[in-house]
């Protein structure tokens, strides 16, 4: 073998290693090659390093284990790595473009890379017997055409109606063999970690163009089609919505589908065992626990609260439209705050009061919860949903018994177990002098 066809071999077996196996392995399998051919010459040499990169070749292919994809956390950061199995049920191990096998568990892993993990890894110590991908689904009930649509016309949210929201769309139908038949349609809204952010016991009110109520049926009638549609609000967006499961049926008989289409093992739903009659809850599958009802729904009570903070208790005009004695209006009297939490925040909606004294601090007035306003353009406000350390804004109409002007006014702000409370008082009252059931709850007043 001539040097220059010696050389040419050479680099063409670094690349050919480097493209199969990463830069990690680059020179730990070249130079096994370099010593297994040390004792060759000539042209023998070029022939005996083909067939032993062929070895490895058939080696690193011979597993789909061995393949480097892009993984994606919980949390959506991503890295290269192939899968070399499992070290336990819980813990994955992967191989790093830079050789490095690390160890990583399961349930930190993305909804969707998780069950991978476990279709191609999990078969080593036995898999499971369950195919999570095709739940038994009922052929008199079907849903179809799960996507991400612009309600047409008006939807029910928890902040108010409004106008061609971006909704989660499905079409249902009932084939069975009555001329109609009772179902339910619930839907659940997932993050990347497969962690319950919003369920829909039934899809929310809707109106059309001309405010006339769209329901969706109690009976479904044979072959009809039902849309359905469910609200994305900022809320979802900020809490990671990953994933979307419509559940339609009664009784026994249910139909599922997803969006996007995803392994149904990490998620938590009511019908779960009734889709998948062989899996037995007691050997996991979900990561989160079922109340054995209607399923998890986010509860703010697992978030890591430090704090709670209100900020801007003031009245002021509100531009925009506000819930006024039961309608709509715009430019009227309000009270209106910020308030945030801080900490390791659970996406859970948060609860604010409102309180209104006399001048001898006597409780005159009470608001439960904040008004729905909007903010301009189709974003509405109501009771805050908090999903992170930012500031939300509250309103309270001054309408009703609150259009007498009190001179003190109290705001409560409760979530995550924490409870705290701000006075806006032009009489000098604090908290320490007022009477109302959260204070027992304030550890400082702030």
């Amino acid at each position: 073998m001539n040097q220059a066809t010696s050389y040419l071999s050479v680099n063409l077996l670094r690349v050919m290693i480097r493209v199969l196996f990463g830069r990690g392995e680059l020179e730990r399998r070249f130079m096994t090659i370099r010593r297994l051919t040390a004792v060759r010459e000539g042209a023998e040499t070029l022939h005996f390093m083909v067939f032993i990169l062929l070895l490895l070749l058939v080696g690193g292919l011979a597993s789909a284990q061995d393949a480097v994809r892009e993984w994606t956390d919980a949390e959506g950061r991503k890295v290269r790595a192939a899968l070399m199995g499992f070290k336990d049920e819980a813990t994955v191990q992967l191989r790093l473009e830079d050789g490095r096998i690390v160890d990583y568990p399961v349930g930190k892993l993305s909804t969707a890379d998780a069950a991978y993990a476990r279709e191609q890894g999990g078969k080593a110590l036995g898999g499971s017997a369950v195919d999570w991908q095709n739940p038994k689904v009922s052929p008199d009930f079907v849903v179809r055409g799960l996507r991400r649509q612009n309600v047409p016309g008006f939807i029910s949210t928890k902040s108010g109606w409004e106008w061609q929201l971006k909704s989660v769309e499905a079409k249902l139908e009932y084939k069975g063999s009555a001329d109609r038949a009772p179902a339910s349609v619930t839907a659940y809204f997932y993050d990347r970690a497969g962690k319950l952010i919003e369920q829909f016991d039934t899809p929310p009110k809707r109106q059309d163009k001309d405010r006339k109520f769209v329901t969706t049926p109690e009976f479904f009638p044979k072959g009809k089609t039902v849309e359905v549609y469910y609200p994305i609000t900022d809320f979802h967006e900020t809490s990671g919505l990953a994933t979307v499961l419509v559940v339609f049926g009664s009784g026994n008989e249910f139909t599922a589908a997803t969006m996007p289409k995803t392994s149904f093992e990490f998620l938590d739903f009511a019908e779960k065992a009734k889709l998948f009659p062989d899996w037995n809850p007691q050997e996991g599958g979900s990561p989160i626990v079922s109340d054995g009802g209607g399923g998890s729904k986010p509860d703010a009570a697992s978030s890591s609260v430090d704090s709670l903070e209100i900020r801007r208790l003031r009245e002021e005009t509100h531009p925009y439209a506000i819930v006024f004695d039961g309608r709509y209006r715009s430019r009227m009297l309000c009270l209106t705050a910020e308030v945030r939490a801080k900490g390791t925040i659970s996406p859970a909606p948060g609860t604010v009061k409102l309180y209104a004294f006399d001048a001898q601090g006597h409780q005159t007035a009470f608001r439960a919860r904040p008004s729905t306003a909007s903010l301009g353009g189709n974003s509405y406000v109501g009771a805050p949903k908090i999903a992170d350390e930012s500031w939300y804004p509250v309103f309270f109409a001054l309408d009703g018994d609150l259009q007498v002007k009190y001179p003190t006014y109290l705001l409560v702000f409760q979530f995550g177990g924490k409870t705290t409370a701000m006075v806006k008082s032009s009489t000098g009252m604090t908290i320490e002098g007022l009477d109302f059931p959260e204070k027992a709850e304030l550890k400082s007043a702030p």
